[in-house]
């Protein structure tokens, strides 16, 4: 039943369905990894259940990532579900809405920023050192997708209020091509995902955006620079088009909401659109 809520396409449920569980039965990491996202799942699914459920979600997750930290390298005998593992912890820190709640606009923005990290530290060097592996393997079914190009004539106007916030803001040039970096990313998630033609019910795609953004973009981040965080902004827009996901929920407003606290009303013209959307729909 969760393989159904990852991905709208059939080959890569089955995937998810079957191989994954494969490569789990002899990888404990990846195979803790699934039942602590089933478990999570299940809580949404059976609320009377929800304490139980997500007391064995967290317990599942903290076995499978201890198990995974003693993994001493990756190679081409654990890559693949490596990459599973980490597509799974992405999907698992959006959808566990208990590391949320009660926390101000500050601290979930940390709690974002932390995970967009933690996303980013594996997933990044795997795929950079093993995308060629998984294209001619039994999970090839994950790695292909379309790939929309430049100049992505489906996405809203409003997304390119953030080339003129980047044209008008005092910035350096290694930031300017930073962020233009960053943009562009975003842009092809939007193309991607057709938003706002398309509204998903699966995560597919939802987490591609942080994994292909600059090391310095997430610097900037850190440094909470308006700039960057605006960009971050319009990425909860893409993520509002989620909130039929499980997994997704209230994420894109929620995110939308913490970076308008954050930035000040300096800013807000910037942030109009992202704030109309979520107000909206």
């Amino acid at each position: 039943m969760t393989s159904a809520t990852m991905t709208p396409e059939l080959d890569q449920r089955e995937m998810w369905k079957t191989i994954a569980v494969r490569y789990g039965l002899s990888h404990p990491f990846l195979l803790h990894g699934i039942l602590a996202l089933t478990a999570l799942h299940m809580a949404t699914c059976r609320p009377e259940r929800r304490d139980f459920y997500m007391t064995r979600a967290t317990e599942l997750q903290n076995d499978a990532l201890k198990r995974f930290r003693d993994v001493q390298k990756t190679d081409d005998s654990n890559c693949i579900p490596v990459f599973l593992f980490s597509s799974l912890l992405g999907v698992h820190l959006l959808a566990d809405r208990s590391r949320t709640q009660g926390l101000d606009f500050n601290e979930y923005l940390d709690h974002v920023l932390g995970c967009i990290g933690l996303l980013r530290s594996v997933m990044k060097l795997v795929l950079r050192e093993w995308t060629p592996f998984f294209k001619e393997s039994d999970i090839s079914p994950l790695i292909r997708s379309p790939n929309p190009q430049p100049p992505y004539d489906n996405i809203p106007s409003e997304c390119h209020g953030l080339n003129d916030l980047i044209q008008e803001s005092d910035l350096g040039p290694s930031s300017i091509a930073t962020y233009n970096a960053a943009i562009d990313r975003l842009f092809w998630l939007f193309a991607l995902a057709e938003v706002p033609s398309v509204n998903h019910n699966t995560a597919r795609w939802a987490i591609g955006w942080p994994v292909l953004i600059p090391d310095e973009y997430i610097m900037l981040l850190n440094q909470r620079r308006p700039e960057a965080l605006i960009i971050l902004a319009y990425y909860g827009v893409v993520l509002h088009f989620y909130r039929e996901a499980w997994t997704i929920g209230d994420t894109g407003a929620s995110l939308i909401r913490a970076v308008n606290a954050q930035v000040g009303s300096f800013w807000e013209r910037w942030l109009a659109w992202p704030l109309q959307v979520i107000n909206s729909i």
